[in-house]
């Protein structure tokens, strides 16, 4: 086991990471139409005070906050809209999200109840409810000019920066309590609101993550684990190593065992993981992040890290990267099944900077 990896970056990483990706016009007009239409529906059925709650300018600084931790953030809050609006507010998360996001993110929306009931204070357990969701649209939207729109809350933290044809996902944090609610061994009040969550939303939220990165880490061999795998002893804001709350993101430095010094059947490990990563997007844009990052030669370049057990249960995390984007996980608070963070992040595209030339 070698000591943590956060110090000085690589020369060779950094100027890497701030070369934008080519550029195509056509690949994601699909879902920037969608986010337009779905976002006009959601702005005309709010009420007055509703739309001024959930509307700021594109320049609003709160456009580059991010959070996952429970708590008041800015928008209009999914308690105060009605049945129907709260499908709009749905349908305009699928536009960005995917069939994929979407379901993981009702999954551990639903699941606030059980959290709320594990805080030992009024205040804690008021924070935590599947409706204390935010919705906020920056800017007009338009077919032309730049927009933005976020859905955070506990746990859920997404970004979406739209201009004309060009749409960014990033950054977006997805967490879990508990992950896999069998295993918690839940009691009390706690086991009598995960028995009321519909069956349909209590399975392992972030399973994929979890299981196809510990089928990486256990396909390397001795020589890889040595590169691989390293101490996580220091305590990180929400487990996240590559920081929460932070406008851009900078590659980690002694990156880990990279794909080119993979196998065939290691190669296509890494490749399943990053596909789990790639699902929480709408198709056309997850086809051009998959084009940009795991075709030719770009795949080489994306690197594996581990942390912690390789046991199912058991504390544990990872990074893997390349030269436009990183993914961290992490299950990192004792060895209790459950409490999982995940995060996606571009280093030239997080709100939109590399179309934007705000990066």
């Amino acid at each position: 086991m070698r000591t943590s990896r956060v110090g000085a970056l690589t020369c060779a990483l950094a100027l890497v990471a701030v070369v934008l990706w080519p550029a195509d016009a056509r690949a994601q007009a699909k879902t920037a139409a969608a986010m337009l239409q779905a976002a006009n529906a959601f702005l005309a059925s709010l009420t007055p005070d509703q739309r001024a709650k959930a509307s700021l300018s594109f320049d609003d600084p709160e456009r580059f906050v991010w959070q996952e931790a429970p708590g008041i953030r800015s928008g209009v809050v999914l308690r105060d809209l009605n049945e129907a609006q709260r499908k709009l507010a749905i349908e305009l998360l699928r536009t960005g999200v995917g069939e994929g996001g979407s379901r993981r993110i009702q999954m551990s929306m639903a699941r606030e109840p059980v959290p709320s009931a594990l805080q030992q204070t009024p205040q804690g357990q008021a924070l935590r409810a599947p409706d204390l969701f935010y919705i906020t649209i920056f800017g007009t939207p338009s077919a032309t000019t730049p927009w933005a729109w976020t859905l955070e809350g506990h746990h859920i933290s997404t970004h979406f920066t739209i201009r004309g044809t060009q749409v960014s996902t990033a950054p977006m944090f997805l967490g879990s309590q508990p992950n896999d609610l069998p295993a918690a061994k839940l009691t009390g009040a706690a086991s009598a609101a995960a028995e009321k969550i519909p069956a349909a939303l209590a399975g392992r939220i972030l399973a994929d993550e979890e299981d196809k990165a510990r089928a990486m880490v256990q396909a390397l061999d001795a020589k890889q684990r040595g590169m691989a795998v390293f101490d996580r002893s220091e305590k990180r804001d929400a487990d996240m190593i590559s920081g929460i709350n932070t406008r851009r993101v900078a590659p980690l430095g002694s990156p880990g065992v990279f794909a080119r010094q993979m196998t065939a059947q290691q190669k296509t490990l890494l490749v399943a993981l990053v596909e789990v990563y790639l699902s929480r997007f709408p198709a056309d844009v997850a086809a051009d992040r998959r084009r940009r990052l795991l075709e030719g030669a770009a795949l080489d370049e994306i690197s594996f890290q581990w942390a912690g057990s390789t046991d199912a249960g058991r504390a544990h995390a990872y990074i893997v990267q390349g030269p436009a984007f990183l993914a961290e996980y992490a299950q990192n608070r004792n060895d209790a099944v459950g409490h999982v963070h995940t995060v996606w992040r571009e280093f030239s595209g997080d709100f939109g900077g590399d179309f934007l030339g705000t990066r």
